[in-house]
């Protein structure tokens, strides 16, 4: 199938929220799929949000693929639980790795730079490996992930559909979902988590980032970059939108789909030192 033509993606968009196809998440993927087809995937750390719809996927949409980034700083029980889900689910998860990995990261950018620099860190290690899924050149067009309005304050305005850079499709069936909705779900549905879920982390990611979530367990995310101001890897983050605007403003989609505007050129992150 070839990629839509950023106006007919809008289009679509504007009309599955119409008719409300974005209330229904089993719903929605359904939408995506026949929209998209075999140009659209999921990505999930395995997060509560992420597992909840990873189950409605294995449901309505087998052959979709489901990467997850293995950045290479993952907890050794984050990789076996995938091969437990990937063994007993049969779901198509597919591990992408960045370009420079493991100990050639290390030899190229130093010992603990998600210490030193961790947006760095994290835009080589996820970002970037991650991007080369779309776009001009990428295989994907439709993003299926987990976001949810309540994680965190950068998510607040999630939509379940959005248009963003590169005529991307970003379907978030849980966007307007509560953490009890997502938690009695997955005790409905009997799925299974992370074991660091039932050891006080309310989030999930790579092991130097992330901690017991002992000070605000409101706060999904609380455990993450602990001490640092950073809440986001970048992931959703990168494709920039800034929430509704003007009706006049021929980028921007109504009834609460979003296509971006061209943001300015990225900044060149170094290959070597600077920051870090």
């Amino acid at each position: 199938m070839e990629k839509l033509a950023g106006d007919r993606v809008v289009e679509a968009a504007r009309q599955a929220l119409a008719d409300g196809t974005g209330d229904e998440p089993r719903r929605l993927l359904r939408w995506a799929h026949g929209l998209l087809g075999e140009r659209l995937m999921m990505s999930t750390g395995f997060g509560k949000s992420g597992m909840a719809i990873l189950h409605m996927v294995k449901d309505e949409l087998p052959e979709v693929p489901v990467y997850f980034i293995d950045t290479g700083f993952h907890f050794p029980e984050t990789l076996e639980y995938l091969e437990r889900l990937r063994e007993s689910w049969k779901v198509r998860i597919v591990v992408q790795r960045p370009r420079v990995y493991g100990v050639e990261f290390v030899r190229r950018f130093g010992e603990k730079l998600y210490e030193r620099d961790p947006d760095l860190c994290c835009h080589k290690n996820k970002v970037e490996p991650f991007r080369e899924l779309f776009g001009r050149d990428g295989r994907y067009q439709g993003w299926i992930t987990g976001v949810r309005r309540d994680q965190s304050s950068s998510r607040s305005d999630a939509e379940p559909i959005e248009v963003v850079e590169d005529d991307l499709l970003k379907v978030q069936p849980l966007a307007h979902w509560t953490r009890k909705e997502v938690e009695e779900y997955i005790a409905r549905h009997s799925i299974p988590l992370h074991p660091f879920f039932s050891d006080g982390y309310t989030s999930i990611g790579c092991a130097p980032c992330t901690a017991r979530n002992r000070e605000d367990p409101a706060n999904e995310r609380a455990g993450r970059w602990a001490g640092k101001a950073k809440t986001e890897c970048g992931l959703h983050t990168f494709w920039k939108r800034s929430g509704a605007a003007p009706a006049s403003d021929a980028s921007v989609s109504g009834n609460g789909v979003h296509k971006a505007a061209p943001s300015p050129p990225s900044r060149e992150l170094p290959e070597g030192s600077g920051k870090a």
